[in-house]
C-alpha cells in the first residue's frame, strides 16, 4: 500500500541511546519502534517531531540531545516543519501520551498549509491498532 501523500508523525521520546543512531532507534520508545514497523508495513514514511531537529525522518541518523519542546522552540522550527509537511496531503499524528505542545505545533503548520490532519492515540500506545484503518480510509480519498 504505497502512498506518498500520507505521512505518519509522532513525538520524540525523553530516553535516548548514548550515541548517534537512526531516529527510530535513538529514542528508547516502544511507541516509536512499533510505529516504525507499522509504517514499513503500510508503505508510509514515519517522521519524529524532535525538540532539537524538528521533523526528522525515522531512518535519519541523529545525535542524542537533551531538550524538550516548548512554544518558543516550535516557532523556531516552523519553517523546517513546513518543508516536510508540504510534500504530503494527509498527516497522521500519533500523539501517544505526548505533551500537547507537539500536537499544537503540528496543527499550526497543517492549518496554514491547508492539509488534512488526523490525530489519534493515547498513552501506553492505546488506540495504535487504528492506524491501518486510518491509512486505508485516507488512501481511498482522491487528492
Amino acid at each position: 500500500m504505497k502512498n506518498k501523500k500520507i505521512v505518519l508523525i509522532t513525538a520524540c521520546g525523553n530516553k535516548k541511546e548514548k550515541g548517534p543512531a537512526p531516529a527510530w532507534k535513538l529514542y528508547k520508545s516502544s511507541r516509536i519502534r512499533h510505529l516504525y514497523k507499522k509504517s514499513k508495513e503500510l508503505g508510509i514514511p514515519l517522521y519524529i517531531l524532535s525538540a532539537k531537529y524538528g521533523l526528522v525522518f525515522a531512518e535519519e541518523v541523529i545525535e542524542p540531545y537533551d531538550m524538550i519542546m516548548e512554544e518558543k522552540r516550535c516557532k523556531e522550527l516552523i519553517e523546517q516543519i513546513k518543508l516536510v509537511i508540504s510534500k504530503y496531503n494527509a498527516i497522521i499524528f500519533f500523539k501517544g501520551g505526548s505533551r500537547k505542545v507537539y500536537k499544537n505545533c503540528l496543527e499550526k503548520v497543517v492549518n496554514e498549509l491547508n492539509k488534512k490532519l488526523v490525530v489519534f492515540g493515547y498513552g501506553n500506545m492505546g488506540d495504535i491498532g487504528k492506524l491501518e484503518d486510518i491509512v486505508n480510509a485516507l488512501s481511498k480519498r482522491s487528492w
